[in-house]
């Protein structure tokens, strides 16, 4: 991968040093996520302060029953999260967008141990595919992967990110099912759907990501890959 600039060096630095030290007066995120209100045309406009820490995961929309077919839960919303350098501790969780149409954009945060996940589905039952953008964050040490497009593609951006160390954690999950397949392996820092002709081909451009390990960091698929949602 390209060598970073002196401005992604500093910047991935800054955000380690307050990744450690600003664990005192934590929040979480869905706390700071059912506070907001609308603003700018989205109906939660999430805005989070400097070097703040937030805690855990967000799950926007419905999750699909394996069992019933069903879409279950609540229901989705336009959603913009304005990180202004705040620190998002997901803590194995992800921030997720759920089988529908609405979007998602997210901007200037640290993200560490988690992820950020568009998920979607387009079949003759369901068809609900999120759209948005991930832009200008930093993600050190995520858990799967840093960014991935699950079932979604079409309308979402993904740009001028920085991607350090996704962890593999094992295979991840086939989303009609629920069981893990080794067709679908974690620890990419950006991964995309393979199926450009159910969800569209999204933008991803001037990303940069790295792994500290030398051997994964010559590995490209460690970097970024196409994955199918049918394992």
């Amino acid at each position: 991968m390209p060598r970073p600039s002196t401005f992604f060096t500093t910047f991935l630095l800054l955000a380690v040093v307050l990744a450690l030290s600003a664990r005192v007066g934590a929040v979480t995120l869905r706390e700071a996520y059912e506070s907001a209100g609308p603003g700018g045309g989205y109906e939660r406009d999430v805005v989070l302060e400097t070097g703040q820490v937030y805690t855990g995961g967000l799950l926007i929309g419905p999750v699909l029953s394996p069992i019933s077919w069903d879409l279950e839960g609540g229901r989705g919303e336009d959603v913009r999260i304005t990180g202004n350098g705040a620190i998002l501790d997901l803590r194995g969780e992800q921030i997720c967008i759920s089988y529908c149409t609405n979007r998602l954009d997210i901007s200037d945060c640290v993200v560490l141990n988690g992820n950020v996940r568009f998920r979607g589905i387009n079949t003759s039952d369901h068809v609900a595919m999120p759209r948005g953008s991930v832009l200008y964050c930093t993600f050190y040490g995520p858990h799967d992967y840093g960014v991935r497009l699950q079932g979604a593609g079409d309308g979402v951006t993904v740009e001028r990110n920085i991607v350090v160390d996704a962890v593999d954690t094992g295979w991840d999950y086939i989303y009609t099912t629920g069981v893990p397949s080794d067709w679908l392996p974690t620890g990419t820092n950006i991964s995309m759907s393979g199926q450009f002709g159910y969800y569209g081909v999204p933008v991803v451009r001037e990303n940069w990501t790295w792994h500290s390990d030398p051997v994964l960091n010559a590995t490209a698929l460690a970097h970024f890959s196409f994955l199918c949602e049918y394992g």
